[in-house]
C-alpha cells in the first residue's frame, strides 16, 4: 500500500534543463581554454579588507602559459565565448574575430572584478553553459540608476544611524549589541534583500519566508521599507519590557529573536510581497529546515488553489541569512542542504546570502576551517556561488539579481558570499 501511494505521488517539478543550453557543436578552433571561468574568483577584488590568503599571481590566467604570447592574433571567438543576447543566434551566426587582447580584456572584466563567479563546479552542462551565457552575453541588466541608487543610500545611511543611536541611547547594551545584533560593515545586506524582494514581486512570487541569525536582525526589522516593525515597540523591549500586552501575563523572547511579518509594494509588481521573518533561536543555523518546510507547506497550499498555473517555488520563496563562522561550522547546514533538491524535501529554490566578517567571536576565519570560503561547503549540491566586495552595494545588488535570476530558471539553491568590512563579531 505505501508503495502504491508513493508512486502516485504527483511530480511537481518543472522541465528545467533547456536543450538550447545542452548542447554546442564544437567548432574548429585554436584557442585553448585560459580557464578564467574556473580560477577568475582567485585573482578577484572581493575582499576589502584583503585577509584572504592569496598567491601574489594567478598562474592559471596567464595566457603565455597556454602559449598565447601574440595580443594582435585574432580568433574566431564563436564557440568560445557567448557574444550575442540569444542562444539561436549564437549557434547559427556567422565568425566573429576578436584579438587575443580584446578576448582576455572581456573575460577579466566579467570575472576578475568585484564580483567573482564559482559555477564550473556544476555537474551539469546545462547550468554551467547557462551561466558563462548569462555573463559574457551582455544581457545583464544596465548599471543601477539614479533612483535605485538613492534608496540605497538611505538603506545603508538609516542601518548606519540605527546602529550608533542604540550605542548611545543604549550604552549598557554598547558591548553585547555591537557583538551580536549590528550590521558593522555589513550593511549592504539590507539592499541586496530589497532588491530581491522587488525582483520576486515583478515575478509574481507572494509570499517569501526568510531565516536569519542574531546580525542586522534589528536593522533589518525596523527599517521602513523593509520589515517596519515599530522602533518605540523595540525601545520598550530593550527597556525590559514585553512584546506582549501586560494583561496577559506572557513572558517575551529576548531581543534578538524578534520577528515580523509584512506586505510590501514594489513598483511593477501586481500583488504586495508578503515577508515573513522566522523566531530563531540561539543556535543560529537551526532555522534553516523549519524555513525549507514552511515555505514548502505554504506553496502545497497555494497548489491546491491554483492547480493549473502554479508550479513548486512559483508563489513562495525561501531565503536564508547566514554568518561566516555558523554556516561553515554547523551540521545542520549541511543536512539542510543535502535534502534541498530531493523531490519530497525541495522547496523550490533557496536565495542564500552569507555576510562574511572574516571571525567567528574570537576565532580568525583561518582557523575556523579548512577550506578558503566558508561557502565551499555549498558545492556539496553543485550550487553556484556568487562573491562579492560587501564595501560595493550596487554590485551586492547585481549579484544578487544574478542569483535570483538561477533561482527561477532552474528552481535550485543560489549562494552569495559578500565580504564585511569589518571585522567584528
Amino acid at each position: 500500500m505505501l508503495r502504491r501511494n508513493l508512486l502516485r505521488t504527483p511530480v511537481l517539478q518543472r522541465a528545467y534543463h533547456d536543450e538550447s543550453f545542452g548542447f554546442r557543436k564544437p567548432p574548429t578552433f585554436t584557442f585553448p581554454d585560459c580557464n578564467v571561468r574556473t580560477h577568475g574568483h582567485r585573482a578577484a577584488r572581493i575582499d576589502p579588507l584583503d585577509l584572504i590568503p592569496r598567491d601574489s599571481e594567478v598562474a592559471a590566467l596567464n595566457p603565455s602559459r597556454y602559449g598565447l604570447n601574440d595580443g594582435s592574433k585574432r580568433y574566431n571567438v564563436n564557440g568560445i565565448i557567448w557574444t550575442n543576447p540569444t542562444v539561436e543566434a549564437q549557434r547559427n551566426d556567422k565568425e566573429e574575430w576578436w584579438t587575443l587582447d580584446e578576448i582576455i580584456r572581456h573575460l577579466r572584466q566579467i570575472y576578475v572584478s568585484r564580483i567573482a563567479y564559482e559555477y564550473m563546479h556544476s555537474q551539469s552542462k546545462t547550468e554551467r553553459l547557462w551561466f558563462s551565457h548569462l555573463l559574457e552575453s551582455k544581457t545583464l541588466p544596465p548599471p543601477v540608476d539614479k533612483q535605485l541608487k538613492h534608496r540605497i543610500h538611505g538603506l545603508l545611511a538609516r542601518s548606519e544611524v540605527f546602529d550608533n543611536f542604540l550605542q548611545l541611547k543604549f550604552p549598557n547594551l554598547k558591548r553585547g549589541f555591537v557583538k551580536k545584533y549590528a550590521l558593522e560593515g555589513g550593511e549592504s545586506m539590507l539592499p541586496a534583500l530589497d532588491s530581491l524582494f522587488a525582483s520576486a514581486a515583478r515575478s509574481s512570487v507572494s509570499h517569501i519566508i526568510v531565516g536569519m541569525p542574531h546580525r542586522g536582525r534589528l536593522n533589518f526589522l525596523t527599517d521602513p521599507q523593509l520589515l517596519q516593525y515599530p522602533s518605540t515597540a523595540l525601545f520598550h523591549k530593550i527597556r525590559g519590557g514585553s512584546e506582549w500586552p501586560e494583561d496577559l501575563g506572557a513572558e517575551g523572547d529576548v531581543i534578538s529573536h524578534l520577528v515580523n511579518s509584512v506586505h510590501l509594494e514594489y513598483e511593477g509588481a501586481k500583488d504586495p510581497l508578503k515577508v515573513s521573518l522566522l523566531p530563531n533561536p540561539s543556535h543560529l543555523e537551526a532555522v534553516n529546515a523549519v524555513a525549507l518546510g514552511k515555505t514548502r507547506a505554504k506553496q502545497y497550499s497555494l497548489l491546491k488553489t491554483h492547480p493549473d498555473d502554479c508550479q513548486l517555488g512559483d508563489m513562495v520563496m525561501c531565503v536564508q541569512l547566514h554568518g561566516d563562522a555558523s554556516f561553515s561550522g554547523q551540521g545542520v547546514v549541511m543536512e539542510s542542504l543535502g535534502l534541498s533538491n530531493l523531490p519530497h524535501f525541495t522547496s523550490g529554490g533557496t536565495v542564500h546570502l552569507v555576510v562574511d566578517n572574516n571571525i567567528g567571536y574570537t576565532t580568525p576565519a583561518s582557523q575556523a576551517r579548512s577550506s578558503l570560503y566558508c561557502s565551499d561547503i555549498g558545492k556539496m549540491i553543485g550550487a553556484p556561488i556568487l562573491h562579492v566586495n560587501g564595501d560595493h552595494p550596487e554590485d551586492v545588488v547585481k549579484a544578487m539579481d544574478i542569483a535570483f535570476k538561477y533561482r527561477q530558471y532552474f528552481r535550485k539553491a543560489s549562494f552569495i558570499l559578500s565580504r564585511s568590512s569589518t571585522n567584528v563579531d
